[in-house]
């Protein structure tokens, strides 16, 4: 297993550098923590272990890539309905979400999936504490990881029957728009097709998807319905097999 500085050095000489830097970026990090996650890998480490490293990695990233330029990050995990918490007490500098990120024990996921509350949660607290960034160049973006389907958040934090359509108004509807970054566990990544009528209206047309939820039938399946979502908002997608062995952190 790496040690955290193999783990930090291999972040470092990964990281691409530009001349000039990008607008600033102020973020949030959020881990699944749910109980799927303690699923163990070929190489014996659990999917919880591993998306630590990940974490690490990503970080790193956020604030040494110029590309992204990233000035302030929380880093969050969740797990059941009411169940975030900032790992980070709030927005820090790299130092800081480095070190609470050390701290994190790394076989400590258990509970259930409100994945619609994180990133709902997310989406909200960028925008109280960065609107004014915002209005003058500076992005806001999510990076969120999860290896199942949403099924815990309370209907008053975007649960719900309706809740694909509740997180895509707060990314898309809402304003600031705020950037969505996808990280998928899975066991072996794939593609999920999708009908014809919701692969247009959820891919191609999220707004009016959000306005007229009722319109559509069915949700279309959380790990699709992440990736279409961070394509229409600019964000990146990374599939991680739990058989895949390369560096963690890969954006």
């Amino acid at each position: 297993m790496k040690t955290l500085a193999s783990i930090l050095l291999g972040a470092l000489t990964t990281v691409s550098f530009s001349t000039l830097s990008a607008p600033e970026s102020y973020g949030i990090l959020f881990l699944d923590r749910s109980g799927s996650m303690m699923t163990l890998r070929p190489d014996k480490q659990s999917r919880c272990a591993y998306s630590k490293q990940q974490a690490i990695s990503k970080a790193t990233k956020f604030f040494l890539d110029s590309s992204i330029n990233g000035h302030k990050l929380n880093v969050k995990t969740f797990s059941s309905g009411g169940q975030i918490q900032s790992i980070t007490n709030g927005f820090v500098d790299f130092t800081g979400a480095f070190m609470a990120l050390q701290q994190l024990d790394g076989e400590g996921c258990r509970g259930a999936t409100a994945l619609a509350e994180a990133m709902c949660d997310g989406a909200d607290e960028l925008r109280t504490n960065f609107s004014v960034e915002a209005s003058r160049g500076a992005l806001l973006r999510v990076y969120g990881s999860s290896d199942g389907d949403e099924n815990a958040s309370p209907v008053t934090h975007c649960g719900g029957a309706n809740w694909q359509a509740n997180v895509t108004a707060k990314y898309l509807m809402e304003l600031p728009q705020v950037q969505f970054n996808a990280t998928i566990y899975t066991g072996t990544v794939q593609s999920i097709a999708m009908s014809d009528k919701l692969n247009a209206a959820i891919a191609n047309d999220l707004p009016a998807y959000a306005m007229s939820p009722n319109t559509y039938t069915t949700n279309v399946p959380t790990f699709d319905f992440l990736k279409q979502l961070a394509a229409q908002t600019g964000g990146t997608v990374e599939e991680v097999s739990d058989s895949d062995g390369g560096d963690p952190g890969e954006w």
